[in-house]
Order: C-alpha cells, then structure tokens, then sequence
C-alpha cells in the first residue's frame, strides 16, 4: 500500500468527521426522530439475524468460560481458615 495514499485517505476521513460533526452541533437531529432510527435498525437487526435476546452468541459463551476459569483460579489459591 502506498503511504501517501494512506495519508490522504486518513486526513479526508477526519476532515469528513469534523464537517459531520459541525453539522450535527449546527443541526441536532429531534428525538423522535432519532428514536425511530434506532428502532429501524434494531427491527432489521432482528430480521436480518433472529431475536437478539434469544440468539446464540459464541464470543458470550467464551467471556463465560474465561470468567468461569479465572474464579476456579481465584478459588483454588484460597485457604479456608476455621
């Protein structure tokens, strides 16, 4: 990749930030519709891949397996004094 490509194409992305976000200082989008926003994109959400609250989730199930691992670890170096 060439550097100076790279260079520009950082520089256009944050001045294409600062522009959208003088906008929106200049601008602020009405609640309702910001709330219907966010409503479309969880309805597609939803159609596009299930019920989120009842779908598997594979990195979950590993944060549950790290989490259950470091508390078998913290568990085994405790000495139970009576």
């Amino acid at each position: 990749m060439d550097p100076e490509a790279l260079r520009r194409f950082v520089e256009n992305h944050r001045a294409a930030q600062e522009r959208e976000a003088q906008e929106v200082r200049g601008n602020p989008m009405p609640f309702e519709r910001s709330w219907a926003f966010a409503m479309e994109l969880l309805r597609f959400d939803e159609q596009m891949n299930g019920d989120p609250f009842s779908r598997h989730d594979p990195i979950e199930d590993e944060d549950d397996r790290r989490k259950y691992e470091a508390w078998t670890k913290l568990r085994t170096g405790w000495k139970r004094e009576r």
